[in-house]
């Protein structure tokens, strides 16, 4: 039982700990009296950074758990643990590195992809629509628009809003590099000089952060309560 309860307080502690840093981060970005561009690889960096509890040990504590072995953990049966992990480890461990394999480049992978994008965070998605045709306006680039892609004439990017969060993602489909990094140029002045959308999302990120780190603090009283109570 006291294994059991050192592994639920060990896995609550580190997977809620930096999911509670990361969306205070996010309701710091949505409390600042201008909005704020983000890069998609900036901005995909810090979710993995906020889920990398759920994925590196919710991820390992799972694969435990399936070996049927563990049981001896609980059953504080170090020796027949032992004697297992002597026997099977070179398996466990081909398939630890196959689960970060997958888990590492899976994440490789979006974030390239990501590279070619903005998030714009604390803005109302109308101004910044209107802010990117001004943009390229001021450029003589004439672009058309059919939902959220804009053309000009060929495909360039998408605005992708999200009203609720008071956010927006614009991805780049061009392959025109050159562009995006000349758009991207004119685009942060002219959306750090918007005015910030009327914004309870911050409100809801803080009192989530603020929640989950209340029941970190708990977990982390529990562990040392158990492990005063087995010493």
């Amino acid at each position: 039982m006291f294994a059991f309860a050192l592994v639920v307080c060990l896995a609550g502690i580190f997977c809620l700990a930096p999911l509670a840093l990361y969306l205070l981060w996010l309701a710091v970005l949505n409390k600042k009296r201008r909005p704020t561009v983000v890069p998609g690889g900036w901005d995909f960096a810090a979710l993995c950074g906020g889920l990398s509890g759920f994925i590196l040990f919710g991820g390992g504590l799972v694969l435990t758990l399936l070996q049927s072995n563990a049981r001896y953990l609980f059953r504080r049966n170090l020796e027949a643990l032992r004697a297992a992990w002597a026997e099977e480890q070179m398996a466990w461990l081909a398939v630890a590195a196959g689960y970060l394999f997958v888990v590492v480049g899976g994440g490789l992978f979006t974030l390239v992809l990501r590279r070619r994008s903005l998030v714009i965070y604390n803005v109302e998605p109308g101004a910044v629509e209107a802010a990117v045709a001004e943009v390229f306006d001021h450029m003589g680039k004439a672009v058309t628009r059919t939902g959220n892609l804009w053309s000009g004439p060929d495909p360039l990017f998408e605005l992708e809003p999200f009203a609720a969060g008071k956010s927006v993602s614009l991805r780049w489909v061009s392959n025109d590099d050159r562009l995006f990094e000349e758009v991207t140029r004119h685009l942060r002045p002219a959306v750090a000089d918007l005015a910030p959308a009327e914004n309870p999302t911050a409100r809801w990120l803080t009192t989530a952060a603020v929640g989950i780190l209340v029941v970190v603090v708990f977990f982390v009283g529990v562990m040392a309560t158990s492990l005063g109570a087995w010493r």
